[in-house]
């Protein structure tokens, strides 16, 4: 555990994030994806392209070191909810708001929550369309009895055979092997039924968001042109893909803090 993390005990909830920067400075929140954790922008608390901020990155519900009540139904609208929650613990009135894949639907329930709140969204490759649905829409694509019974082992020694070329899958096979189980196939099946072309409408008309893919990524997904058709601002991270944070992070906060600055210079 890190030395700037802390567990935070909201009701029945125990949130682990990550807090570290400038108190007095604009906080930057984290919010990572499927099967991940905040240590995926583990990265960020070293960047020199993010100095003068406070970064705050946090474990949502099931997975890291975050869990919460056997009822919890894991919805990405429930998800947004204890995460604002985790911000008004932390007295994080506004921030600006940096979400990856499945992430990115919790980072815009939490826009549409707290609107005022949110400086900028920055979404990575977060799922707009079914097309964009691949390990969530595997492990939704099995019953709940399929997924428990042998499902989750089959994916982790995927991951575990698949790592031995690409360390970047060993990295996510830990976090994934750390999540509940109840958190990973819930979380997949409402990714994929809430992954649908309203979202790119609703990132359009979004006040302050980009979005950002890997290089490697470019013209892969079908929302990448509807993107480009509704206006939003694109950006690319060289020599990255889905995994940006990792395979490129100075380059991804070096876009992210470029777009803040955009944002401050235009409003000034």
């Amino acid at each position: 555990m890190s030395k700037d993390e802390r567990i935070l005990r909201i009701g029945r909830f125990d949130i682990a994030c990550r807090v570290s920067g400038n108190s007095s400075g604009k906080a930057v929140v984290f919010i990572h994806g499927f099967g991940s954790a905040k240590e995926y922008f583990r990265h960020a608390f070293d960047s020199p392209f993010l100095e003068g901020f406070l970064l705050v990155a946090i474990d949502l519900v099931g997975f890291g070191r975050s869990r919460g009540p056997e009822d919890f139904g894991y919805g990405m609208d429930e998800q947004a909810r204890v995460m604002l929650s985790a911000l008004d613990e932390l007295e994080i009135e506004s921030f600006h708001l940096v979400a990856h894949s499945m992430g990115g639907l919790v980072g815009m329930n939490m826009a549409a929550m707290a609107p005022g709140r949110v400086l900028s969204f920055v979404d990575l490759e977060g799922n707009l369309l079914r097309e964009d649905c691949f390990m969530t829409g595997r492990v939704a694509g099995m019953s709940p009895e399929d997924f428990i019974g042998g499902g989750r082992e089959d994916l982790e020694r995927e991951f575990a055979e698949a790592g031995r070329e690409d360390p970047v899958l060993l990295e996510y096979l830990e976090t994934f092997s750390a999540a509940s189980g109840d958190a990973l196939y819930k979380s997949a099946v409402h990714t994929v039924e809430g992954s649908t072309s309203a979202l790119v409408d609703r990132l359009s008309r979004m006040e302050n968001a980009c979005y950002i893919y890997g290089e490697r990524n470019r013209g892969v997904y079908p929302a990448e042109k509807l993107l480009q058709a509704s206006g939003v601002p694109l950006f690319y991270i060289a020599g990255a893909g889905h995994s940006m944070a990792t395979e490129n992070p100075e380059g991804l906060y070096r876009a992210i803090s470029a777009f803040i600055a955009g944002l401050e210079t235009a409003g000034s």
